[in-house]
């Protein structure tokens, strides 16, 4: 299996992996040979969660050659188009200025960030007024990784990538993020409190995994 080998300060042999990539991660000093031994150990789950990382990437494949944008759940072509001056979702598609491809990924971009903090304050809001649960103030994030936060002190941070997402599953992350205005943890509790207002949730939970890399989109 292939992988990157990390020594560190820490206790125990590890593995992460990221974006299909795998990297153990080992106590400094630990031998080679244990090393090898743990992740054959883990070869069976590795497989798994490399195939499962595979199928996401071929759904999404549209996504990640640059050809498309996902918005609200649907596929839309990226087209580059002489005579704009901006980008404009028109004719079901994305018109975007011809320049290079780094221009045109930087506009795309652009377009995204000023697109979502409308789509997404609208969101949280609608779902703020249907629970009851009160935020103290929101604005967008570009964290990787990560859909959104809540502070202690109610302030959220939403994803700017989550206007991608279909209705279902941006609705499951702000009701996530409104329910640690009141549990501040993963409690059972909070959890209680996300079924409450998103009974389903267990499945969006399981279902929004496989969006977790166009996190690392647009970077």
């Amino acid at each position: 299996m292939e992988h990157k080998l990390v020594y560190q300060k820490r206790k125990a042999l590890t593995i992460v992996i990221k974006n299909g990539d795998v990297t153990v991660k080992a106590p400094i000093g630990t031998p080679i040979e244990r090393i090898e031994r743990f992740v054959a150990d883990k070869s069976a789950w590795l497989e798994r969660k490399l195939a499962e990382h595979g199928k996401r990437t071929d759904m999404l494949a549209p996504v990640l050659d640059g050809t498309h944008i996902l918005l609200g759940g649907e596929f839309i072509e990226i087209r580059p188009t002489d005579g704009v001056k901006r980008v404009r979702l028109e004719n079901g598609a994305l018109s975007v200025p011809i320049k290079d491809d780094a221009d045109v990924t930087r506009a795309v971009k652009n377009w995204f960030r000023r697109t979502a903090a409308d789509m997404l304050a609208h969101v949280l809001e609608m779902y703020s007024l249907s629970t009851g649960l009160e935020y103290t103030s929101f604005a967008l994030t570009n964290a990787g990784g990560k859909w959104g936060s809540c502070d202690g002190n109610g302030n959220i941070r939403l994803n700017w990538r989550l206007v991608m997402l279909d209705d279902a599953l941006s609705g499951y992350v702000a009701v996530h993020e409104l329910a640690h205005t009141v549990h501040h943890d993963h409690s059972a509790g909070f959890w209680a409190e996300v079924e409450k207002h998103c009974p389903d949730y267990k499945a969006l939970r399981k279902r929004l995994k496989n969006y977790s890399v166009l996190t690392t989109l647009y970077r």
